[in-house]
C-alpha cells in the first residue's frame, strides 16, 4: 500500500443516484452509514459553506444559515452537533445539501469503535483521493489530518457533493485494516480502475 494513507479513502454512499437526489429526501445512507458513524463519533462538526446566494444548475441557491439550525452549536468558527437532539431524521436537507450550501461535515472516531464491515456493505466505489481539498473546506481537511496523526479515524462528508462521498483518514495498521475492509465489503470495487 505504500504511502496511500497520505491519500484519503473515498467511499460512495449513493451508487447510481450519485448527487442527483432531492436534497430534502431520506436516503438509505442516512441510517445505514451516517447514523452509525455519527453515534460512534467522539466529535462531529459542520463547517461553513458559501455565505451568499448564488446561481448554479439553472436556479438560485441559498446557503444554509447554520447558526439558525437548532441541532448545531457554534464552536470556534464551525458548528458542533447538539447530541441531546435527534440530528439526522428531520434534518436531511443539512446532510444532503450540495454545491457548498453547507461546508464539510467531519466525524472523529477512536479506533475499533465502528464496524466498518457492516457500514461498507451499504457503500460503493472505494478509491484513493489525489486531491482531498477539492470539494471540502480546507480547515475541515486539516482537522482530519490532525486527528489521523493522533491515531484517530476522521471522516469527512463533502461540501460540494453532499451525501455522494465520504473520505476516510487513518494511519498505519488501522488504515490498512479499513482499506482491506473496504476491498472486502464495498460494492463496485473496480469502478474507477484497480483498487
Amino acid at each position: 500500500m505504500g504511502n496511500d494513507y497520505l491519500k484519503p479513502l473515498s467511499i460512495n454512499l449513493t451508487g447510481e443516484v450519485r448527487n442527483f437526489y432531492d436534497e430534502n429526501s431520506v436516503l438509505p445512507a442516512h441510517e445505514l452509514v451516517i447514523r452509525p458513524l455519527f453515534e460512534k463519533s467522539v466529535e462531529a462538526f459542520v463547517y461553513k459553506g458559501r455565505k451568499d446566494d448564488f446561481f448554479s444548475g439553472g436556479k438560485m441557491n441559498y446557503p444554509i444559515k447554520l447558526e439558525q439550525e437548532d441541532i448545531l452549536i457554534s464552536d470556534k468558527g464551525k458548528f458542533r452537533f447538539d447530541r441531546t437532539k435527534e440530528c439526522i431524521t428531520g434534518h436531511e436537507y443539512l446532510w444532503n445539501a450540495t454545491t457548498w450550501k453547507r461546508g464539510s461535515i467531519v466525524f472523529v472516531l477512536e479506533p475499533n469503535t465502528v464496524n466498518f464491515a457492516e457500514i461498507f456493505k451499504n457503500t460503493y466505489r472505494p478509491s484513493f483521493v489525489e486531491n482531498p481539498n477539492s470539494g471540502n473546506v480546507a480547515s475541515a481537511t486539516k482537522k482530519c489530518k490532525v486527528e489521523m496523526e493522533k491515531g484517530n479515524i476522521a471522516i469527512i462528508l463533502s461540501a460540494s457533493n453532499g451525501m455522494e462521498w465520504i473520505y476516510i483518514y487513518a494511519k498505519g495498521e488501522l488504515w490498512e485494516d479499513i482499506v482491506l475492509c473496504a476491498r472486502n465489503n464495498c460494492k463496485e470495487l473496480n469502478y474507477f480502475g484497480e483498487f
